[in-house]
């Protein structure tokens, strides 16, 4: 769990008149007024991620009280299934030998396309040895996987440009890659841009990026070829749709990053059912949330042939079930009721 997230729940308490007794059908007047209600306009990740969560929420409301999905309510799907790709299935490997078995099980999981980071604790530069092993991971993977399966190649944000030019370069022997994910600390824009000029390979970022603001120099100077906003940390649905129609006016792919449990993957797959430029979604969900968190929602995604159907529920597409209510809160605890009142003048009981 981020740390970010126990931010959140302490600072429920703080952000309570921008949610009770408002109507939660009016979603863009709610978080309207509640970004723009201090001097620096709520621009921080813990604050986004509260105005992500209580967005989501309305639109699941409104979903449940029409009997729509989300991608319903926007005007329709442009696609019916969303191909995915697998990430957090390294995480546990201690052995150099293991990662292609590992592998492996991706593949047999009926997955198309994994992410994985090969540079360990690699950061800045890559001595010799480390960066040696890093490319007997990506070698060994490939071994494995074959040219049809894409290897999308994480950085986490971590060399500066020179180490990242270097490996972009070795990455450029390899026909299936994907992507080479934040080779330079999200801040290094210019530098993202600099790799995209020079590399063969695509560049993908965006991430730690905060609401539709933060992508417009990302675009402007062409730094990326695949954009990563996360609807937790943009703002929600709004926003990355708003994203998303930034980057397909500027000819630039969507692929969504999304790692925080099962409810925001079934909002984002609804997102994802909407953009014409989509090439992929991350799906954590089989391989690093613990077993309770699958456990306590009523339907998780399945993956066939590379791809997951759409959300067919009203809503987000997935409900908690009921156990869940004694983990959540007391009914008379009113920090966990915010929207009671709202809900009420709706008819929600």
């Amino acid at each position: 769990m981020y740390s970010g997230q126990f931010s959140v729940v302490n600072h429920i308490k703080d952000i309570k008149k921008f949610i009770i007794n408002k109507d939660p059908f009016k979603v863009r007047k709610l978080v309207n007024e509640w970004f723009t209600s201090s001097f620096n306009r709520n621009r921080d990740i813990v604050n986004m991620s509260l105005i992500s969560g209580v967005e989501s929420a309305c639109f699941d409301l409104i979903g449940k009280h029409f009997g729509s999905t989300i991608y319903n309510l926007f005007g329709g799907p442009v696609r019916n299934k969303i191909k995915v790709y697998a990430n957090g299935w390294y995480t546990n490997i201690n052995n150099i030998e293991d990662w292609g078995k590992e592998a492996r099980k991706v593949i047999n999981k009926g997955y198309r396309a994994l992410k994985f980071d090969p540079f360990g604790s690699g950061s800045g530069f890559l001595e010799y040895d480390e960066f040696q092993k890093s490319m007997e991971i990506i070698q060994i993977v490939h071994g494995v996987v074959g040219d049809k399966i894409e290897m999308l190649i994480e950085g986490h944000g971590r060399f500066n440009r020179s180490t990242a030019m270097k490996i972009g370069k070795e990455l450029e022997k390899y026909p299936n890659i994907g992507w080479f994910e934040e080779p330079v600390i999200p801040e290094d824009i210019e530098g993202m841009a600099m790799l995209s000029k020079s590399l063969k390979i695509p560049i993908a970022a965006g991430e730690r990026l905060i609401t539709s603001y933060d992508f417009t120099q990302l675009f402007k100077l062409n730094s990326v070829s695949i954009a990563q906003p996360d609807l937790i940390n943009t703002g929600g649905i709004i926003e990355l749709l708003k994203i998303g129609a930034m980057a397909e006016a500027n000819n630039i792919s969507m692929a969504p990053h999304q790692a925080e449990g099962p409810l925001n993957t079934f909002t984002t797959l609804n997102i994802d059912a909407l953009m014409n430029n989509l090439k992929i979604q991350e799906m954590f969900d089989e391989f690093a949330y613990p077993a309770w968190i699958t456990d306590i929602v009523d339907t998780v995604p399945e993956v066939k042939n590379g791809y997951v159907e759409l959300p067919e529920k009203p809503g987000i597409g997935v409900n908690l079930k009921d156990k869940i209510n004694n983990y959540i809160a007391d009914e008379n605890d009113t920090d966990f009721n915010l929207f009671s009142e709202g809900w009420e003048k709706r008819g929600f009981k």
